[in-house]
């Protein structure tokens, strides 16, 4: 290395690079002076460039796309010594010095943005890895085992890595300069420190959001900042065998790989060769395309490693050809967003429901549900309490009665009269309950029933009328105050006339469809009336002449009703075809019902035998286990018998033994 600095202290080299005032465009092209090859690229930052300028230029927009969800990467290639670590690390440690690098830049930025976040809760957290001798190993737990990659996934995962949180510049760096202390270095005669693995620090952005309604997206940032070790010559570094030899043919196989990678993605081919070396496949969700990456190529421009810089230039060129279609990772959580939906749907359907109730109570909702069909909404006065809902009906006629104006004149417009002659037109008598003897007294309990309704349904008309007549009143007034000129006021009166004609023809539509209801009930009361007269008419004591009679008699009093009822000939076979499918859908529903019942009763049936089937079974076992207990005794007893019988046995044996030996005494 020192030969190196006095070569070129002497000045024993020669520039081979185009200076910038005889290239075009300098900031974006590099030229070989002796060759005239021209190499393009984003942006060139030349001798008097800094470490400043280069972040803000080369690194801000990848960090940016990293907030937005994207996976971006900022990799440092080039020669051995030409400044990589430099680039990434630099050598000041201080918290704002001019030559600080990338990484510690990078640790500024993402926690002030953090900082500027309202809206979303940032998570930092940091993974330390070095390739060395193309063995995976983790920077911040070096004694651990080797860590394995898995590339299968949509962003390269490394199962058992350390991954430890961060939440300040200063924890950040901390633990990088930990990690660092790791990395494996060597002295070379082209530098000093000279890496001999590449390193990548991977820093992952999980940015939560903070809305209730959970309309936003968990982003998932990944920033992989990449010291790559340089392409080494043995000549040119001193080195020949043993440890420091290995590990440069794995640095050198290692960056062909990633040539051969870059060079198939910039051709589009098929097959992208990740595989041939641990570097590519860590580094595959960074170059496959899907991420936006910033890749930093350093050159020594000098004639003596004219060779090495050619190949960083063209390496940079055909990174360049590479197309990036990155995508955003976005983790959605449906629980809050379903809560957020499920009250705005509940809230929906409660003033949906509202509008509902209000336009039933102006007439207005049949012909809402002749255009456009029923509200898929139950309407069922269960969902508001009674007095809420008249509650809401006086707020509004208060509201209507609160426009009436303070001095009003009864004469002050001829429409007045008009929308009164309107108001008593459209009352009309509602029809009396049927005098006729024959009527059964179920028909006429209806016809009581719908009377209510329509009378209360003229009252509600009359009601709206008059508020309206009211309210026309009032702006007719207040326009002749204003000054308004005779057009105006007849174009005023117009409207009005036919607000008043639109909300008439509401209520009469309403009013013939009550109408049809009635008529409809009143059908169906008087054929099930006549239903349970056939079946009682039809017993054994009545003869077939009296039930034909009566029969004769019930068809002319339906033929009468339907005269009375019907306006034509289509109308009467309307309610005829009505009455058909009532009929069959009562006897669908017994049939339903009936089968319903059968398969119910057969369930419980099937059922309690089971359970006396089970019963049976249980008291059978009780009874085996019982049995085998008295079995065990028996043989228990038994046993005893035969022990006492031995017993008494022996010891008969040993009486009459006994008494042969004893001697004979006479008394």
């Amino acid at each position: 290395f020192q030969s190196e600095r006095q070569w070129f202290a002497r000045g024993e080299y020669r520039q081979i690079l185009r200076s910038a005032d005889r290239t075009d465009t300098p900031e974006q092209r590099i030229i070989i002076d002796h060759s005239n090859k021209s190499y393009e690229y984003d942006r060139v930052f030349r001798e008097g460039s800094t470490q400043k300028n280069l972040f803000r230029e080369a690194a801000v927009p990848t960090l940016e796309n990293v907030f937005r969800g994207y996976c971006g990467a900022v990799l440092a290639y080039g020669q051995t010594g030409t400044g990589k670590t430099h680039t990434m690390q630099g050598y000041d440690q201080t918290p704002d010095g001019d030559e600080r690098g990338i990484i510690p830049r990078s640790a500024d930025y993402i926690f002030n943005r953090v900082a500027k976040e309202k809206d979303y809760k940032c998570v930092v957290t940091l993974m330390f890895v070095q390739i060395y001798l193309d063995k995976l190993s983790d920077l911040f737990e070096p004694d651990s085992a080797e860590v394995g990659i898995n590339p299968e996934t949509e962003r390269v995962e490394l199962p058992g890595i350390t991954e430890k949180p961060v939440r300040s510049t200063k924890e950040f760096m901390q633990l990088y300069y930990w990690g660092e202390r790791h990395r494996v270095t060597r002295a070379t005669l082209m530098n000093p420190t000279s890496s001999r693995g590449h390193a990548a620090l991977i820093v992952n952005l999980r940015m939560i959001p903070q809305d209730a309604e959970g309309l936003k997206s968990t982003r998932i940032g990944k920033l992989v900042l990449v010291d790559l070790a340089g392409y080494e010559r043995f000549a040119q570094t001193g080195i020949t065998s043993g440890i420091a030899a290995e590990e440069a043919k794995k640095i050198n196989a290692s960056l062909l790989a990633l040539g051969s990678v870059v060079n198939a993605l910039a051709e589009r081919q098929k097959h992208i060769p990740y595989r041939n070396s641990k570097l590519t496949r860590l580094l595959k969700d960074c170059l496959g395309g899907t991420s936006k990456s910033t890749i930093i190529i350093t050159i020594g421009p000098c004639d003596k490693y004219r060779q090495e810089t050619a190949g960083s230039l063209f390496f940079g060129w055909r990174a360049m050809a590479v197309k990036v279609d990155a995508r955003i990772r976005e983790v959605y959580d449906p629980t809050r967003y379903i809560q957020t939906l499920k009250s705005k749907l509940e809230g929906a359907e409660a003033c949906i429901k509202k509008l509902a109730r209000f336009m039933k109570s102006i007439g207005a909702y049949d012909k809402y549900v002749r255009q456009h069909g029923e509200i898929p909404i139950s309407l069922d006065d269960t969902d508001m309490e009674d007095e809420q809902y008249e509650e809401i009906l006086h707020q509004l006629a208060r509201t209507d009665a609160t426009r009436t104006p303070r001095h009003s004149q009864p004469n002050v417009m001829d429409a007045g009269s008009d929308m009164s002659r309107h108001r008593y037109e459209a009352s009309e008598d509602v029809e009396a309950v049927s005098a006729n003897p024959n009527v059964p007294d179920q028909v006429k309990e209806v016809q009581k029933l719908w009377n209510v309704e329509l009378r209360a349904h003229q009252q509600q008309m009359d009601q709206e009328i008059e508020t309206l007549r009211l309210r026309h009143i009032q702006d007719l007034e207040e326009a002749k105050i204003a000054g308004c000129d005779e057009e105006i006021l007849s174009r005023l009166k117009q409207e009005h006339a036919d607000e008043l004609n639109l909300v008439l023809e509401q209520y009469q539509l309403l009013k013939e469809d009550l109408l049809r209801q009635k008529q409809k009930e009143e059908a169906q009361t008087l054929l099930m009336s006549a239903r349970r007269a056939a079946a009682l008419d039809h017993t054994p004591t009545n003869t077939n002449a009296t039930s034909l009679v009566n029969d004769d008699y019930r068809i002319s009093e339906m033929v009468t009703h339907l005269k009375e009822t019907c306006t034509d000939k289509d109308d009467v076979l309307i309610r005829l075809f009505e009455l058909i499918c009532l009929r069959e859908a009562e006897v669908a529903d017994y049939e339903t019902n009936a089968t319903a019942i059968a398969s119910a009763q057969a369930a419980d049936i099937a059922q309690s035998k089971d359970a006396a089937l089970r019963t049976t079974q249980q008291e059978n076992m009780t009874l085996y286990g019982e049995i085998r207990l008295l079995q065990e005794e028996n043989a228990a007893l038994l046993k005893e018998k035969i022990a006492a019988d031995e017993k008494l046995s022996k010891l008969q044996t040993e009486e009459r033994r006994g008494s042969r030996e004893a001697p004979f005494t006479p008394t």
